[in-house]
C-alpha cells in the first residue's frame, strides 16, 4: 500500500506552510533522489482563514474552523481519485485553541475521508516530556491569542512543570512584534531589526525567570530566535516538532534521528 500523503493546511501565516514543508524535507532520511521525499500536498488560501487572534477576540472575519476545512475539502478530489490516505497538520500555534481546533477536527471528520490531523501542542507537549524530563519552568512566547486560551498551560497541567510567561503587561508590545503591518515578523522578511530585539527582550526576561526550556509559541517567531537555543536555554519549535511528528506517522523508518534532523530548529 502505499505511504499516506503529507497535507499542509497553509495560510496560517505567510511563511508558517512553507517553513512547515522545509522542515518535513530537513528531517527525511532518502537516498539522495528527489523521488525518495515524501510526497507533501501543500495548499495556501489565506482570505479563507480569518485571523486566529481576532476571531478569538470576537472581531468580525472569517471563520478559520471553517475556511481551513473549505482549504482542506479542495484535498478531497486528489486522495479520492489517488485512493491515498493522509496525515495533516495546521503550522499554527493559535489555530489550535479549542474554539477553532475542535469545529475543525468535526468538519474534518464529516467530509469522511481517510485522513487524521495531527495536533501540534499535544504533539509539542509529547515532545517537552520525553525531552526535558527533568524541566521544571517552561517558558512561552507566543501569541496574544495562544496566551488568551491557554493550550500550553493546559497541556502541563498533568505535570508538574510550570509555565512561564511575560508579565500580561508586556504581552501586547510581543505581539506587535509578531503583528505589525510595517515591521511585524508577518510583515517584514527577513525580520526587521525592532522586531529582532523586542523578541529577544522578552526572551531574556524568561530567561530570567528560570525556564529551562522556551517554547517558540507563534510560527513566525523562529524567525527572530534562529538558534537552537538562547542563553544556553533550549528553544523548542512547535514547527519543527509537528514536521518530525508527520514524518514519523506517514514514514517512521525516514525519521532522521534527533540531531541529524532539526528536532527543536
Amino acid at each position: 500500500m502505499d505511504r499516506p500523503l503529507i497535507l499542509i493546511g497553509g495560510g496560517v501565516g505567510p511563511m508558517a506552510g512553507v517553513e512547515l514543508h522545509r522542515r518535513i524535507i530537513e528531517n527525511t532520511r532518502t537516498n539522495g533522489t528527489d523521488q525518495d521525499h515524501l510526497e507533501v500536498l501543500h495548499l495556501s488560501r489565506s482570505h479563507l482563514v480569518g485571523d486566529r487572534t481576532d476571531f478569538l477576540a470576537g472581531i468580525d472575519v472569517p471563520d478559520p474552523a471553517a475556511g481551513m476545512a473549505r482549504v482542506f475539502r479542495m484535498a478531497a478530489g486528489v486522495l479520492q481519485s489517488e485512493d491515498r490516505r493522509a496525515l495533516a497538520g495546521v503550522p499554527c500555534n493559535t489555530f489550535h485553541a479549542p474554539r477553532i481546533f475542535n469545529p475543525f477536527v468535526e468538519e474534518i471528520g464529516k467530509l469522511g475521508l481517510p485522513l487524521r490531523v495531527v495536533n501540534m501542542i499535544d504533539e509539542t507537549k509529547e515532545c517537552v516530556f520525553r525531552e526535558f524530563p527533568r524541566s521544571r519552568r517552561v517558558g512561552l512566547l507566543s501569541t496574544t491569542g495562544t496566551r488568551a486560551t491557554g493550550v500550553y498551560r493546559d497541556a502541563l497541567l498533568e505535570s508538574e512543570m510550570e509555565l512561564v510567561q511575560i508579565p500580561e503587561s508586556e504581552q501586547p508590545f510581543l505581539h506587535e512584534a509578531i503583528y505589525n503591518l510595517t515591521w511585524g515578523l508577518k510583515a517584514v522578511s527577513p525580520p526587521d531589526a525592532r522586531a529582532l530585539e523586542r523578541v529577544e527582550r522578552y526572551a531574556v526576561m524568561l530567561a530570567e525567570s528560570g525556564a529551562e526550556v522556551i517554547i517558540l509559541g507563534c510560527t513566525e517567531l523562529p524567525l527572530a530566535l534562529a538558534a537552537p537555543d538562547f542563553r544556553g536555554i533550549p528553544l523548542l519549535d512547535p514547527l519543527t516538532v509537528l514536521a518530525r511528528a508527520l514524518v514519523r506517522a506517514t514514514a517512521p523508518e525516514k525519521l532522521l534521528p534527533t540531531g541529524e534532523g532539526e528536532m527543536q530548529r
